[in-house]
């Protein structure tokens, strides 16, 4: 009778640690599915295939479904991403734009808040501060942490230069070593895209040049012979 008492026990153990794995992997299964459509949504878009006007309602509404019921840095990422893909086909100094940046701002900020070492939303969060009009060292500050958790990033490379040339004058003395290390990782990695901007003038020339003359000047003097 004891051993059966102790076979019942361990059944009711075993049915008990059962139950509580599936509540708690409960709540991540359905976050992960309704977060299902919005990661295939953004998947195809980086892949050539933008997400229609139209889709925009229903995706941002899976990914505060997912959000509500597990509250985890991709989903706020992927939120973030939603609103701020639509102002592609909005005027940003509209009020929509506007308000559309604003939520993305929001969205991604509280990705960061859990997921700090991401490079690309820092720097996505730094281009809405800047199209916001925020105060240039709230930009600066987020470009900052972009370069902190991952400079050597190669599809980061050219937009983030970009948005850095933009407000160069507004970086620390001891920050500006950051930016110079972006113009040499473009010209190594993407040399003829960089003359092209720089030629069409998504680059400033003379802010490129006037940060590596004094301390790269080999490299200053090979972009001023190829332009």
């Amino acid at each position: 009778m004891s051993n059966m008492l102790k076979r019942l026990s361990l059944l009711s153990l075993f049915a008990s640690l059962a139950t509580a794995v599936l509540l708690l992997s409960y709540p991540r299964f359905t976050s992960s599915l309704s977060y299902l459509p919005v990661e295939a949504a953004l998947k195809r878009n980086w892949e050539d295939y933008p997400i229609k006007q139209n889709q925009f309602p229903v995706l941002i509404g899976f990914a505060k479904k997912a959000i509500g019921r597990l509250d985890l840095g991709r989903y706020w990422q992927g939120l973030g991403w939603l609103y701020y893909l639509q102002i592609n086909a909005e005027n940003i100094d509209t009020e929509h734009g506007k308000t559309l940046l604003s939520l993305s701002q929001n969205a991604f900020e509280a990705s960061l808040y859990k997921s700090p070492a991401d490079p690309a939303t820092w720097l996505r969060l730094a281009w809405v501060h800047a199209w916001l009009q925020h105060d240039s060292t709230t930009v600066s500050a987020a470009l900052k942490m972009s370069f902190y958790t991952g400079r050597a990033e190669r599809y980061l490379i050219l937009n983030r230069l970009d948005l850095a040339l933009r407000y160069a004058d507004y970086f620390n003395q001891q920050d500006i070593p950051l930016i110079r290390d972006q113009i040499q990782l473009a010209w190594r990695f993407f040399q003829k895209d960089t003359l092209n901007h720089m030629q069409s003038g998504t680059f400033d020339q003379r802010v490129v040049l006037s940060l590596i003359e004094q301390s790269h000047p080999e490299l200053a003097m090979e972009i001023e012979e190829k332009l």
